[in-house]
């Protein structure tokens, strides 16, 4: 089906299934194909899964003016309020855990939980944090964003049926690097940490073993601020997209912090 969001942008948004709704949401020059490994089994579940791919993304349409992340935020604000029929899980990867971030800062009370998969809530290091992206700091980010389509972001690759799917979708649908910089700098340039210090709805964040991109100690660090709602779960043999390269464990965990929340 088609969303349209209130600035009137067209996205692609897919639902399956029946139940508790859960919104999958994935990374920056990404598209909801990434998900393939996990429609089925949480469909088998019980859950009602619902993808899209966000602007600028995929099947999505083309907002030129975009250049900001909380556009992204609001986007899937106005997808909670007017698809879902009760409190969604969000699970994001990437980007789009930043985007599930910045749904903590102003909309927590319209969700159930959430998943963050391989994303520190700071991207920028400095002298007090030490988890950042690739370790950039704010003279070098912007070289360090530059290098992300060279870089290889799996350990082994992901499953054939996901690289199937993804690989039709990227060349029916070519992501726009250049047109999209000023998006992924302003994704940068967050520092969400505050927010989930003071979060009282469930986060699990998901660290990968062999990330390219971080360095998964971010999610141990951020815990002891706030044992009661924050939990981590790092995941062994996997890059970047550990929801592809590791299905069967992701789901499992996955599985099991949703059977928690109340």
């Amino acid at each position: 089906m088609d969303f349209t969001t209130s600035d009137h942008i067209r996205l692609n948004l897919r639902q399956y299934g029946s139940g508790q709704p859960v919104i999958m949401i994935h990374g920056f020059s990404g598209c909801q194909a990434i998900w393939t490994e996990q429609i089925r089994p949480f469909v088998n579940h019980g859950f009602q899964v619902i993808t899209y791919d966000q602007r600028n993304h995929g099947a999505s349409e083309l907002d030129e003016n975009l250049t900001e992340i909380d556009r992204l935020v609001t986007d899937l604000k106005e997808i909670v309020e007017q698809v879902c029929n009760e409190k969604p899980i969000l699970i994001g990867h990437s980007m789009g855990a930043a985007v599930t971030y910045g749904m903590l800062e102003q909309n927590a009370h319209l969700l159930k939980g959430v998943i963050a998969i391989d994303e520190s809530p700071k991207m920028i290091e400095n002298t007090n944090w030490h988890y950042g992206f690739m370790h950039a700091t704010r003279a070098n980010y912007k070289e360090k964003m530059r290098q992300l389509p060279h870089i290889r972001q799996t350990l082994h690759g992901v499953t054939p049926e996901c690289r199937k799917q993804v690989k039709a979708e990227n060349q029916q649908f070519p992501f726009d690097w250049q047109a999209n910089e000023e998006l992924l700098y302003s994704h940068v340039r967050r520092d969400w940490r505050q927010f989930l210090i003071d979060t009282m709805l469930p986060v699990l964040m998901v660290t990968a073993n062999q990330s390219p991109f971080f360095d998964g100690e971010y999610a141990k660090v951020m815990q002891a601020q706030n044992p009661e709602h924050l939990h981590r779960r790092a995941i062994d043999q996997t890059g970047h997209c550990v929801m592809a390269e590791q299905p069967a464990k992701f789901n499992q965990t996955a599985f099991e912090f949703i059977s928690t929340l109340k």
